[in-house]
């Protein structure tokens, strides 16, 4: 009866999240080989392993190399604008609560509620007026305005864990408000404001929806160069670039784990 017991509060959660694991991630990892195909399409390997595929994604004129600098400009431009206007908001929205605070967080918070698609129809005939279709800063003010409200959340949630009572004894003390917010406010909330930053620069690196419709010739961000493969010949290059973010996204998650591990030697 024991082992039975043992058996379901123990092997067989686990064995669960495994299979749970197993099937997210494990056509994921399918890309790896398909990258490595020597054919000119989208297949497992034959007995030879090229990496043609990933040379060319190092050709410029192949387009990748462009695109790859593109999408990294625009977000990490997207990512500074957006982590300092919802950082200055959300600090805002905490100290002077009430009524306007909370529309303002309702309208910032807005894209998440309209559909992309709608959002993007509008977005082309207000770029159209202004002329900034197809053009670096459209696609940037587009891309800060779709980032805000994950980044006013993460912050916020910051935010909620600080307590009054420290800014009003900095204030008491005589500390004057850029004091305060740098001395008492800012290194409180630094995790939600590098969360918002980080949650930014992913939604920008991954946005598609809005950019197809703003963008022609002259902006080719990554996404709109993987649907455009898409739409005109499946390339085998698609599965190296896959292959190239899903190597880079764990990379950049163990070093994240050593990190943590460093700076948390209890968690051992």
């Amino acid at each position: 009866m024991s082992s039975r017991m043992s058996f379901f509060e123990r092997t067989l959660p686990r064995l669960v999240a495994w299979l749970l694991l197993a099937f997210l991630f494990l056509p994921i990892l399918v890309v790896i080989p398909v990258s490595l195909t020597d054919k000119s399409y989208l297949s497992l390997p034959d007995g030879a392993i090229s990496f043609q595929h990933y040379a060319s994604l190092l050709k410029w004129r192949a387009g990748w190399l462009p695109s790859i600098f593109t999408s990294i400009g625009i977000a990490t431009a997207s990512s500074i604008l957006v982590t300092i206007i919802a950082s200055a908001f959300a600090i805002g929205a905490w100290v002077h609560a009430g009524r306007w605070p909370n529309l303002l967080r309702l309208i910032l918070l807005s894209p998440l509620i309209v559909p992309p698609i709608i959002y993007a129809v509008g977005m082309v005939r207000l770029w159209s007026r202004f002329g900034l279709l197809d053009t670096w800063i459209g696609v940037t003010i587009v891309h800060v305005i779709l980032s805000m409200p994950l980044a006013v959340l993460a912050i916020g949630a910051s935010l909620a864990n600080l307590d009054p009572r420290l800014v009003q004894a900095a204030r008491s003390l005589g500390a004057r408000p850029p004091t305060v917010f740098a001395r008492v406010i800012l290194p409180n909330i630094l995790p939600g404001v590098g969360a918002g930053a980080v949650l930014a620069f992913i939604t920008s690196w991954d946005e598609i929806t809005v950019t197809l419709f703003i963008t022609s010739r002259h902006v080719v961000t990554l996404p709109r160069k993987i649907w455009t493969s898409i739409a005109d010949a499946v390339d085998p290059a698609l599965a190296a670039i896959a292959a190239v973010m899903l190597i880079v996204t764990v990379i950049a998650l163990l070093l994240r784990m050593l990190v943590w591990d460093r700076r948390n030697p209890a968690n051992r």
